[in-house]
C-alpha cells in the first residue's frame, strides 16, 4: 500500500507541476511571445485562448490534489491490495486524462467538449485527444472515488486512527 501511495502522490505532484508549464504558455499567450531582454519581445502565436490557458494553469492543480487526497486516504480504507491498486490507478489515470483535456482543448475550436462540432466551433484530432480519456476515466472515477470514500468511512480501524489524531 505504501508503494501505491507514494506513486499516486508523485503523479499528483507532477500534475500540479503541469500547471507551471501551462502558466508559462499563458504568459507567452498574453504577451504574444517571450521577452528576451527588457523591451525586446520575440513574437510568436500561441494557439488557444487566454481563458483556455488560464484554465490549464489552474485546473490540473485540483486534479493533482484529488490524486494526493485519494492516496492519503487509501491505507485507511481496508480495501484488499489488488482492489486498492486498481482504484488508485483509476484516480491517477483520471487526473492525467483531465490534464490532457486542459491542454488539448487549447488546440481545437470545440474546446474538446465533444467529438464533433459544437457551438464553440469545429472538431479536430485534439477534440478526441482531449475528450476521450477524460470521458472514459471520468466515468470510472465516479465509481472509484465513492468506493474509496465509503470504505474509508466504514473501516472502523481507519476511523479510530483518524479520531486518535484529532
Amino acid at each position: 500500500m505504501e508503494t501505491l501511495q507514494r506513486k499516486m502522490a508523485g503523479h499528483g505532484i507532477l500534475m500540479i507541476f503541469s500547471t507551471l508549464i501551462a502558466g508559462l504558455v499563458l504568459w507567452a499567450k498574453l504577451l504574444g511571445g517571450w521577452e528576451v531582454r527588457p523591451g525586446k519581445i520575440v513574437k510568436f502565436d500561441v494557439p488557444g485562448t487566454d481563458e483556455g490557458w488560464a484554465r490549464a494553469h489552474t485546473g490540473p492543480a485540483l486534479n493533482g490534489m484529488m490524486v494526493i487526497a485519494a492516496a492519503s486516504v487509501m491505507p485507511h480504507t481496508g480495501l484488499p491490495a489488488k482492489t486498492a491498486k486498481r482504484l488508485g490507478w483509476i484516480v491517477v489515470a483520471d487526473g492525467w486524462a483531465n490534464v490532457l483535456f486542459y491542454f488539448a482543448s487549447n488546440f481545437t475550436e470545440n474546446r474538446s467538449l465533444s467529438f464533433g462540432p459544437n457551438k464553440h466551433g469545429k472538431q479536430n484530432i485534439f477534440s478526441t485527444i482531449g475528450l476521450l480519456p477524460a470521458y472514459v476515466f471520468g466515468v470510472l472515477v465516479t465509481i472509484a472515488m465513492p468506493i474509496i470514500g465509503w470504505k474509508a468511512l466504514k473501516n472502523n480501524t481507519a476511523t479510530n486512527k483518524i479520531l486518535e489524531k484529532i
